[in-house]
């Protein structure tokens, strides 16, 4: 239960569902989650942790404001940490790990290939891949370390109202990641991942210059 709320409130914050400075009422969120007082409070120090909140005495707890410097010390750690992860993963991954990779992307194709592209459901979709793609590193510091990189970047990602487009490119990058794992090659998926983030930062730098 409360690793179910947890989740659901940081896919929240990273969506911009719960907007940057917006104030977070505990009693709402007990009666909405049907939680305790504790077990919210455990979960507010994790997503305080993520980066994802800030908590203030005698004012109470807000979703973090999204900070561009931040950003960039994140995408330093992230695209030399998260290529490493991908190398890691390519000799590490199970066949099943292999199986849900590519089951993901075939969700992606059905997707994208509908009239109207549920982008909620693709941005799900790329949110499953990198966590299988983190899991298959067999690493839990690792794992636990990348989850919140990703989830700031992505942040900035729902915020710069990236679309359609944008995330059919990011497809096209994680596509070449899965070919890397699938083939079990190290060099090929950390190369393929390290293309990957390059491109997401690009993308962002465009979107606010």
């Amino acid at each position: 239960m409360k690793t179910a709320v947890y989740e659901n409130l940081r896919y929240r914050i990273i969506t911009q569902e719960l907007r940057p400075g917006e104030q977070l009422n505990e009693r709402k969120l007990m009666d909405t989650y049907e939680i305790g007082r504790t077990p919210l409070r455990e979960i507010l120090i994790e997503l305080h942790r993520d980066g994802l909140i800030r908590r203030f005495p005698r004012s109470g707890t807000f979703v973090a404001q999204l900070d561009f410097h931040f950003f960039k010390e994140v995408i330093e750690i992230r695209i030399n940490l998260e290529s490493f992860a991908a190398q890691l993963a390519a000799t590490r991954i199970t066949s099943q790990q292999i199986q849900r990779l590519k089951k993901i992307l075939q969700r992606v194709d059905a997707l994208q290939a509908s009239d109207d592209v549920n982008l909620e459901a693709l941005t799900q979709c790329e949110f499953e891949f990198h966590d299988t793609l983190y899991e298959a590193t067999q690493n839990q510091k690792l794992v636990g370390i990348l989850n919140e990189l990703h989830g700031i970047s992505a942040r900035f990602w729902h915020y710069l109202v990236f679309g359609q487009q944008e995330l059919k490119d990011q497809f096209i990058d994680l596509r070449k990641v899965y070919h890397a794992m699938f083939e079990r090659d190290p060099e090929s998926a950390r190369s393929a991942m390290e293309t990957h983030i390059q491109n997401f930062v690009e993308k962002v730098r465009d979107m606010i210059v």
